[in-house]
């Protein structure tokens, strides 16, 4: 990697003038919306380039699609950690989907590549020295194909097959709540890239594999996957396409069990799901302190997702007399109908993980985390998210240890608290300040306390 260029904090002041702005020129956007013309059409698209022409939905049609987006971050750390300073982080990502039950007809078979092409620097590593990653999308500089994989569903989907470049945390060990926040630990979380060899198969990282889903009830899942034991150092393997699939290296091992309740249309409760998984590995490990190796390791972990509380339905917008007398002799309806109600998907939801994992072998042996998310709190912006959340990771009583003896002072834990608000622009345009306090970066007291401040702006093309 190039070496750190320090970027003074008033950027991220530059980057709040930048982009308070487009969020409040929401109602402008939203007036211009109503209007008729190209520009309309435009801002109403899924993806800033549009139909293509009306190549998108041709291909769509035919089984294939191409997608694309880029993801632009600006940090700064105001207190603690390393240093003062802002980093700016980048990624471009595309991408190809096949289904070809339509382009070939062949029932169930699907076909999926992912490439990434990442840039800037890493706040954590640069500016705060924690390993609760400030941004989920920070990496090795390079581009990289992160994964690559053919999938075939049989008995009307009951049973799904994925074999070749997989992450697992596309599919495992996953929050949907959580997702909402930047902190890496909310995604594929630390007691995962902590405790696995190089991180494991995660973002940014994915690793020759095979899953087993099986889906035999709608309220039920088990998934079960075998992964590459060691995806090897970003630096390392720098383009994906690094494999070594052998003894040495031992394979990763994850189930996981899923449980939903009131996902049905029908439905009239809140909605919820709890994951109870594991993960087995088969290669050697030192132990945390260092002292000897032994075979194996392991960890164990819950998720729950549950809604909390839901908005009222609300009707559909009012036919005025101009439209009804626009529509009325094509569709011979009488307007005095009751209005149906739009199902509602604002509301309140919390999340919480835990995991335990042996303390003989590994870094973290206890983790948690948990929060609250809120989609469509201010009035007119129903597809906004507000959230909250805290994460903790607590040492292995050897990794402590290891620092003690390395000079570390109060070494135990790392926590953080992020704050985020996601507000969507358009539907290829999102804006999300976000704040993050991370408390004891590196598990130990010997750097400060750090005060994050930042953000991002994500373009779907």
């Amino acid at each position: 990697m190039p070496k750190h260029t320090h970027i003074p904090s008033v950027v991220l002041a530059a980057c709040a003038l930048f982009t308070s702005p487009l969020i409040a020129q929401q109602d402008v956007l939203e007036d211009q919306q109503t209007q008729p013309g190209p520009l309309n059409t435009w801002l109403q698209a899924d993806c800033v380039l549009g139909d293509c022409g009306g190549a998108r939905p041709f291909l769509a049609d035919h089984g294939v699609e191409f997608f694309g987006g880029y993801t632009a971050e600006v940090w700064g750390n105001t207190t603690g950690g390393l240093k003062r300073g802002a980093v700016y982080t980048g990624l471009l990502d595309f991408g190809t989907n096949i289904d070809f039950d339509k382009l070939v007809a062949w029932k169930g078979a699907s076909f999926s590549t992912t490439w990434l092409w990442l840039s800037g620097r890493d706040a954590s590593e640069d500016l705060v020295g924690n390993f609760l990653t400030v941004s989920n999308i920070a990496g090795f500089n390079t581009l990289r194909m992160l994964e690559m994989w053919f999938q075939q569903n049989l008995l009307d989907d009951k049973i799904s097959i994925r074999l070749g470049q997989l992450t697992a945390d596309s599919e495992f060990i996953i929050s949907d709540y959580g997702a909402t926040f930047i902190n890496g630990t909310f995604g594929w979380p630390a007691f995962a890239y902590t405790n696995i060899p190089n991180g494991g198969p995660g973002y940014p990282m994915g690793a020759p594999g095979v899953r087993l889903a099986i889906h035999p009830v709608d309220w039920f899942t088990f998934q079960t996957g075998i992964f590459e034991g060691d995806v090897f150092a970003q630096d390392v393997n720098r383009t994906g396409f690094r494999w070594r699939l052998n003894e040495k290296f031992g394979y990763l091992w994850i189930n996981e069990a899923q449980f939903r309740w009131n996902h049905a249309d029908h439905a009239t409760g809140l909605p919820g799901q709890l994951k109870i998984g594991a993960w087995f590995h088969s290669a050697d490990f030192a132990a945390a302190n260092g002292d000897n190796s032994t075979w194996g390791d392991s960890g164990y972990y819950a998720i729950v997702d549950q809604q909390l509380y839901r908005e009222p339905d609300r009707q559909a917008a009012p036919v005025t007399s101009k439209d009804a007398k626009a529509v009325a002799p094509a569709s011979g309806k009488s307007f005095k109908e009751p209005v149906k109600l739009e199902p509602s998907n604002r509301g309140l939801g919390w999340f919480g993980r835990i995991s335990f994992d042996p303390q003989d072998r590994n870094f973290v042996g206890f983790y948690f985390d948990t929060g609250l998310v809120y989609t469509g709190l201010i009035p007119g912006r129903d597809d906004d998210v507000i959230g909250v959340a805290l994460g903790y990771a607590d040492l292995t009583q050897g990794a402590a240890q290891t620092q003690f003896d390395e000079g570390a002072r109060q070494a135990g834990c790392e926590a953080v608290i992020e704050a985020t608000y996601d507000a969507q622009i358009t539907k290829w345009l999102h804006i999300q300040p976000d704040l993050q306090y991370i408390v004891r970066p590196d598990g130990n007291g010997d750097l400060g306390n750090a005060l994050v401040l930042g953000g991002r702006v994500s373009v779907t093309f």
